[in-house]
């Protein structure tokens, strides 16, 4: 289910969902289930389209009626890719977003609501939440704390002969980041290794990629990045990669949308792990990190 509501003992809410011939949403929460419910339910909504938006804002109405406070978990925040403009005509997505989980609260702006992601596109996201929001607590879930609870890439991470790479100059000061909370667990540093790329603006697409190394024979390297959508930006720095005899490419990122499957990575990455902040279908290479902030979903 994209959204999961549980009451103060940890017992799942039933909601039922509903769209009209005309295509509006509707939910519908049992009255006596609702009616019981006292203080503070935790909610985690796993949007990944418009619809999941719409049905979470509905039902956010409903608790709110209720007079209950609401402790949110959002794993992927929709639209934290577009925390700019970089053409003229085109939208401020994350601005717009961040307005509508404020919508209800401009009737219920006393009711105490909080709100978890897990590794924003950007600080613009927190930003924005903040300015624009009543959330009383603000919480960006950090890369690295997903990233220790597999015991498989912790290894990959902390072994002599790995190297962390870092996809692009705006994911710098987040791989700096995992790197400091990698060391902690190592004898050395993790060596890194920095990546440059070029995109359309207009287009999005991804035009070339250079992986700043001279020879890396012998070498384990791990990509870290927040969201995998495609995959134009791994499979160009995985090809680099290989072409400086790297022996295995392990790719980590937050959120996997993989929307063009994972064949793309066929000869390229050796293993991928992802969490699930996004449903998966089962391949050999993909390890799933099963991570939520809330302890029983």
């Amino acid at each position: 289910m994209p959204i999961q509501v549980k009451d103060s003992k940890q017992k799942v809410i039933p909601i039922q969902n509903i769209q009209f011939a005309g295509g509006e949403r509707h939910i519908q929460v049992p009255a006596d289930i609702l009616n019981s419910l006292k203080g503070t339910v935790q909610v985690q909504a796993k949007i990944a389209n418009s619809q999941d938006l719409m049905d979470y804002l509905l039902l956010e109405n409903v608790l709110l009626h209720q007079g209950l406070e609401i402790d949110l978990e959002i794993p992927y925040f929709p639209y934290a890719r577009q925390d700019r403009i970089c053409a003229t005509g085109q939208a401020f997505s994350l601005e717009v977003m961040t307005r509508l989980l404020n919508i209800n609260h401009e009737k219920f702006p006393q009711q105490r609501k909080s709100i978890k992601v897990w590794d924003a596109h950007s600080g613009v996201t927190e930003k924005l939440l903040q300015e624009n929001t009543h959330f009383f607590e603000i919480e960006n879930v950090q890369p690295s704390e997903m990233i220790l609870k597999n015991a498989s890439l912790q290894a990959y991470l902390t072994a002599q002969e790995s190297v962390l790479v870092c996809p692009d100059a705006g994911a710098k000061q987040r791989t700096k980041a995992i790197a400091n909370a990698v060391n902690r667990l190592r004898d050395d540093e993790i060596g890194m290794v920095y990546c440059e790329k070029r995109r359309d603006p207009i287009t999005g697409k991804i035009q070339n990629a250079q992986v700043n190394a001279e020879d890396l024979t012998g070498k384990t390297a791990v990509i870290t990045d927040d969201i995998c959508d495609g995959g134009a930006t791994f499979i160009g720095i995985a090809q680099e990669l290989k072409k400086l005899n790297c022996q295995q490419v392990i790719l980590y990122v937050t959120h996997g949308i993989f929307s063009k499957g994972l064949k793309v990575f066929d000869g390229l990455v050796d293993q991928i792990f992802t969490t699930n902040s996004f449903p998966q279908i089962e391949n050999p290479k993909l390890n799933i990190i099963e991570f939520s902030r809330f302890s029983t979903f």
